[in-house]
């Protein structure tokens, strides 16, 4: 036993002297590798940085004021010529960039040119093409949130860079005066000329508008006023009061000829002195003869004469009251006759006047209108004028506040720094990222010079004891390593390494999924039995009192299962049509199994239900309790015996620390009794 010892002893210091011997062939190969791309990487990394040639930059700051009035554009190479555009007022963002757009524009660059060369500028150095190059080096832009103008640029000679900036800004400057001066002074010619040409179109008007008034024979603009027209109103004025005298005559003589007709009294007695005398006596003599009527009887007034007589007498002047009346009526409708005739006499005169001036009134008409939309025209005009005038004079007085101006706020001075690149900078990062490489250089390498896995399992002597160790010692000595037998390490069962463990959310849908009869067999699975125990369950194996089943076979033991799960069994027991002597209708047959669980898991709408099968609902029980840190003395009570094998690889789920008894675990998962949550 010594011996056997002693080989062991040796074949460790030997393996242990060969790791290091790796490790440290592994550590000169990283660092041979690190070396190289770290020194290659920041090489190139300094070489790209220090090659790229000095640029510096000169910055002016200006206020820019133009105006709410066209301006023109700089001068494009011509002087003179220029383009005509309207910009708004001060302060306008669009006016700004569209300023800063001028001062970087091709057209103000080459206006500058003879300036530059003035001032000893260089402009061979930018390029075949001076005005592009400038034009390529400058950046204007507005001043967030102010009313600036930034002109930048950027070159290789700091001397020259401040130069082009401020001659850049006083040509802008004078173009932008000129330009202002020449259209300010167009248009005000302009309104000036337009106004001219106004007053002589007036006064062509006005004449014209005489001429026709005298023409047309039109003394007012008044219709009245006018000579026609005033007789022709007369004219039917008249006629309207003629035509009412007809009205009335035709009225009187009708009323006349009606009285006449019916015997009614046509004229008043007080209109006739003749008829009002014979009234007044007839009335006298009623008066006394009724006097006497109160005073004498009826037989002795027939027989007095003076009563007779006074009656004859009254007789005779009612009679002659009666003829009085008929003449003076056919008196009065023969005067009434009279004036209806001459009524309608005047009545057809004028009639007849007034259509011989129907023709010179609508003519006249005509020609007044013609006066009325040639008077209108004139006013329209003289408005015009008068818009135009207050146009000028406010464009002549305004001319100093639309004056524009260019404030100078910050001039360019030449650079005396370096403003890009930023060498200190850019090398760092060169050095970082030659660092980087360097690390990626080595995990590159290492992905090629990976060693080989080497196995952790017990070694295994296949020697003989006694003097044979020895001799068996001392010829591997001889030859400088002592023996390596390698043991495959304990595996799995196939169907037990390739078992999915499900989770609670999955146990409990796939329960629900299942048919009634089949989640009774699946649940007995989940609490840990095996199915050729469910199959031997009877009727008497279900303990009512503890509520728990009993289990036959070579782990005899009692299964505690949920109380709902109970219940059932208990009650498909009871009937004697059941399918089963305890109610569980498992398949004989392992394959009709799987066939049952993978079309519930279709149902539950589980992921890769074809690897659902009766080995992963009993795994997941046993991975459950073991989870919980339960006790492998103990846990034989809940899924029975396991081989020793199997109990190693569940090691691995076990949780560190003290194990727990079957008392201090959950012996039922949440999934099986409906208690998940989420």
């Amino acid at each position: 036993m010594l011996g056997f010892e002693t080989l062991i002893n040796a074949n460790r210091q030997l393996e242990s002297d060969a790791a290091d011997e790796r490790a440290a062939r592994g550590n000169r190969r990283r660092l041979q590798v690190f070396l190289l791309v770290f020194l290659a990487s920041l090489a190139i990394g300094l070489a790209y940085t220090y090659s790229r040639p000095a640029e510096y930059r000169a910055q002016a700051t200006i206020a820019v004021k133009t105006g709410a009035v066209v301006r023109s554009l700089p001068v494009v190479a011509e002087p003179g010529s220029a383009t005509v555009t309207t910009t708004p007022g001060p302060g306008n963002g669009a006016s700004l960039q569209a300023e800063a757009g001028v001062l970087s524009s091709r057209p103000l660059i080459e206006a500058a040119l003879p300036a530059l060369r003035q001032q000893g500028v260089d402009l061979s150095e930018f390029g075949p093409d001076p005005v592009q190059g400038i034009q390529a080096a400058l950046v204007a832009e507005p001043v967030a949130e102010t009313s600036y103008i930034a002109l930048t640029a950027t070159g290789l000679s700091p001397e020259h860079l401040a130069v082009i900036v401020n001659v850049l800004i006083d040509v802008y400057s004078r173009q932008l005066i000129d330009g202002y001066n020449r259209t300010a002074t167009t248009a005000i010619d302009s309104l000036r000329q337009e106004l001219v040409s106004l007053d002589q179109r007036l006064a062509e008007k006005r004449e014209a508008l005489e001429d026709y008034r005298q023409s047309a024979d039109i003394v007012s603009i008044e219709r009245d006023e006018n000579q026609i027209l005033a007789r022709v109103k007369g004219l039917s004025v008249s006629l309207n009061q003629a035509n009412e005298k007809v009205a009335e005559a035709e009225g009187r003589v009708r009323s006349l000829r009606a009285s006449l007709a019916a015997g009614k009294a046509v004229v008043r007695a007080r209109d006739n002195p003749t008829l009002a005398a014979l009234e007044s006596r007839a009335s006298q003599l009623r008066e006394s003869l009724r006097e006497q009527e109160r005073t004498y009887t009826v037989q002795f007034m027939d027989m007095d004469p003076a009563t007779r007589g006074a009656r004859s007498r009254l007789a005779e002047l009612e009679k002659q009251i009666v003829e009085q009346r008929g003449t003076m009526g056919q008196t009065a409708l023969a005067e009434a006759e009279d004036e209806l005739a001459s009524a309608r006499q005047v009545q057809d005169r004028l009639q007849k006047q007034l259509a011989e001036d129907r023709g010179a009134v609508h003519a006249f008409s005509r020609r007044f209108s013609a006066f009325k939309s040639m008077q209108e025209e004139l006013a329209q005009m003289e408005s015009g004028r008068r818009g135009l005038s207050e146009r000028l004079l406010r464009t002549e007085t305004s001319e100093k506040s639309r004056m524009p101006s260019v404030q100078v706020i910050e001039p360019a001075t030449a650079p005396s720094e370096v403003w890009r690149p930023h060498y200190t900078l850019d090398a760092g990062i060169s050095l970082g990222m030659a660092f980087a490489l360097g690390l990626m250089g080595i995990g590159v390498v290492e992905v090629f010079n990976r060693p080989p896995v080497q196995s952790t399992a017990p070694v295994i002597l296949p020697i003989a004891m006694g003097h044979d160790l020895p001799l068996v010692l001392e010829g591997r000595e001889a030859q400088g390593r002592l023996p390596r037998f390698a043991a495959a390490p304990a595996q799995l069962p196939a169907a037990l390494s390739a078992a999915r463990e499900l989770e609670q959310a999955e146990v409990a849908e796939l329960l629900q999924a299942m048919h009634e009869d089949d989640r009774n067999w699946a649940g007995l699975l989940l609490c840990g039995a095996t199915p050729d125990e469910i199959r031997r369950i009877a009727a008497p194996d279900l303990d009512t009192a503890s509520g728990a089943i009993r289990l036959h076979g070579p782990s005899a033991r009692t299964l505690t299962v949920p109380v709902s799960m109970f219940a059932r069994l208990a009650a498909e027991s009871a009937k004697p049509e059941g399918p089963g002597a305890a109610g569980i209708a498992m398949p004989d047959a392992d394959e009709e199994c799987k066939r049952r669980l993978l079309c519930a898991a279709h149902d539950a709408g589980l992921d890769d239900p074809a690897e659902i099968t009766p080995q992963t609902l009993r795994h997941t029980c046993i991975a459950y309790l073991v989870r919980q840190g339960l006790r492998f003395s103990e846990l034989e009570h809940i899924v029975g015996t396991l081989p020793a094998d199997v109990l190693a690889q569940y090691a691995g789920l076990s949780p560190a620390g003290k194990r727990r008894t079957l008392a201090q675990v959950a012996p039922l998962m949440p999934g099986l009794t409906g208690r998940v949550q989420g």
